[in-house]
Order: C-alpha cells, then sequence, then structure tokens
C-alpha cells in the first residue's frame, strides 16, 4: 500500500487528519508533520525524511503539502523520487480521494493523476451551481 504524509504549515495537516478519520474510521500509513513560525527548516525537513521513510513500506508514499512555495512544500522537493511524489493544495477531498484510490492501486503515477482530477471536481462555486440548478442549466 502506498504511504501518505500530509504537510502544512500550523495545524492544517493535523486537522484534515482528524477530519478523514470521521470518513475513514481506519487509516493506514497516514502521517503529518507540521510547520510552526519559530520551526527550523532543516529540524522540519528531518522530520519529514523520517516521516516519509516510515510511512514507506515498500510501495511508495505521497507527500501531500498545503501550498506550492511555502517551506513544507519547498523542504519536500529534497525527498522526491521514482517512489515519492509531491502534491500540493492539500484539503480533504484530496485525502480522501487519495485513501480510495491507493486502495485499488499501487501505481504512483496513476494515483497521482486521479487524485488531481478529482481534487480539481472537488473545487465547486456553491453560489453558481445553485444558480444554474434553479435556471434548468446545467450545475
Amino acid at each position: 500500500m502506498v504511504g501518505v504524509v500530509l504537510i502544512s504549515h500550523g495545524d492544517l495537516a493535523k486537522g484534515i487528519v482528524s477530519s478523514a478519520s470521521m470518513l475513514v474510521p481506519k487509516i493506514e500509513q497516514l502521517a503529518s508533520v507540521t510547520l510552526w513560525p519559530d520551526d527550523n527548516p532543516d529540524e522540519f525537513q528531518q522530520k519529514l525524511e523520517a516521516a516519509v521513510k516510515e510511512m514507506d513500506t515498500g510501495d511508495g508514499v505521497f507527500i501531500l503539502a498545503d501550498m506550492l512555495g511555502g517551506t513544507p512544500a519547498n523542504r519536500a522537493m529534497y525527498s522526491l523520487g521514482d517512489r515519492v511524489r509531491v502534491l500540493t493544495g492539500l484539503s480533504l477531498p484530496m485525502l480522501y480521494s487519495f485513501l480510495n484510490v491507493r486502495e485499488e492501486t499501487n501505481d504512483i503515477a496513476s494515483i497521482a493523476k486521479d487524485v488531481m482530477d478529482e481534487a480539481r471536481e472537488a473545487l465547486i462555486d456553491v453560489n453558481e451551481m445553485v444558480k444554474n440548478s434553479e435556471s434548468g442549466g446545467e450545475a
């Protein structure tokens, strides 16, 4: 099974883990690493590398980062490789999709494509959706 490490500024990653556990009661191979304003980026990277190593049981690991360009994602880039994939834009729908897709395959490229496609579909302007449904248009 492909592992996953969530990384973020502050408690976003831990909060998403907490929320995901309401949707998927038993989650395996999941860790989170948070960065705080006073944290040393090198120490954050060491914690991240330890989490990646712990979550990789042979099939690889995804690192889901809060945002491209931030210290967590920048430090995750040092871990890139054939068995480590980094995706940014961390959200609950992204993690939920990942947890479901990894049950079907261990193919890292396929998982990345499916998760990114589903994460994009989760972005919805609800006002526009309601407006379109009331006018008989497509949502």
